[in-house]
């Protein structure tokens, strides 16, 4: 048995926890689960990403009810095209769910649809999950395909996603070292059951901020100047209102840098793409081929790679310091991150 202290980090951590015992079939119990959060134990976004690896793996999961702080799950030995729908039952994100369940989905191939929340607070929106995340997977040989069917926003969800992901037993390790400077800018300014002007504001914001360049080197200004800009608005109809922006610089080689924003009651549109701006300024800034947000995504799946990964990142997060730890215990892989923004992280996979 695999014993996890989850009073390292968030969800995230039982997410991923649960996630590792599966990929490697060992059972694995956890303690502790968001100790130190205000609302301690299992919420219901959390219960859905456990019980869509339990289903998708045929585990079982032992003391998975809302509120608990411990854990235990069991793996299985499922075979076959993945066929299974999670419905989080509230405004819950669907990308985290999708975080812990991509990995089996991926080795199995199938398909999984996911109904709640899809740009959430504190989560991946889903944009940054199909443009940033999803390419970067690409790269490794991994080829999932993300629809949204709908958007969801707190307090009602109503969102779902369409994910369908060919058979990939394995997957090449993430080579990333160098960025090559922008020149593109893309991105999505939405927004749901709000004035069609709502987005259109988020988008001026962003460019506004971005094109301003500040903190950039001169060479850095001048190549963001040179940029193809194609940031699209979408208006869309839901069960709650919610707005938004993700944007992503994108280098001659497809690398992508991604940032976002999300809306919130009284907080101004212009607001939100300032902060969007912002980020990606920050991330250009850098001048890492990985951003922040990117980082702790993929170790687990560099954990499972067939070889060794090396990529630089923006910042050395909390969450990629936890994540890091996490991976190295539950799967045995040697993990050095050299740094502290930008930071080289080497991942040398257990492949005995």
């Amino acid at each position: 048995m695999w014993n996890v202290d989850g009073s390292i980090g968030g969800g995230q951590i039982v997410r991923t926890a649960v996630a590792i015992a599966a990929l490697r079939g060992v059972p694995v119990s956890v303690t502790n689960v968001r100790r130190n959060r205000g609302n301690p134990g299992l919420q219901r976004q959390h219960l859905a990403a456990l019980m869509s690896v339990e289903r998708i793996s045929g585990g079982r999961l032992d003391g998975a009810v809302k509120g608990a702080t411990s854990v235990t799950f069991t793996p299985g030995a499922a075979e076959g095209p993945v066929h299974e729908r999670v419905d989080i039952g509230s405004a819950g994100s669907t990308m985290l769910v999708l975080q812990a369940a991509l990995p089996l989905l991926a080795r199995r191939g199938g398909t999984l649809i996911a109904t709640g929340g899809t740009d959430n607070p504190m989560a991946p929106p889903v944009d940054f999950t199909r443009e940033i995340f999803a390419p970067a997977l690409v790269s490794m040989g991994v080829r999932p395909g993300i629809e949204v069917v709908s958007r969801g926003f707190f307090p009602a969800g109503g969102g779902e996603i369409v994910v369908i992901c060919l058979e990939t037993p394995r997957w090449n390790g993430l080579r990333r070292t160098a960025w090559g400077g922008p020149v593109k800018i893309g991105g999505t300014a939405y927004a749901s059951s709000l004035p069609d002007h709502i987005p259109d504001r988020i988008r001026t914001a962003a460019l506004r901020e971005l094109k301003s360049g500040k903190g950039l080197s001169a060479d850095a200004k001048a190549a963001l100047r040179q940029c193809e800009f194609d940031v699209q608005v979408e208006v869309t109809k839901g069960p709650s209102p919610g707005a938004g922006i993700v944007m992503w610089a994108e280098d001659a080689q497809g690398l992508r840098l991604g940032a976002g924003a999300l809306g919130e009651p009284k907080k101004p549109s212009e607001e939100v793409g300032r902060e969007a701006g912002a980020w990606l300024l920050a991330e250009l800034a850098a001048g890492a081929p990985v951003d922040r947000h990117l980082a702790d995504q993929v170790l687990v799946w560099a954990a499972f790679a067939s070889t060794p990964s090396e990529f630089v990142i923006s910042a050395v997060t909390d969450h990629v310091t936890s994540c890091a730890q996490l991976v190295r215990e539950g799967t045995g892989a040697a993990i050095e991150i050299e740094g502290t923004g930008p930071a080289t992280v080497r991942v040398r996979p257990d492949l005995g």
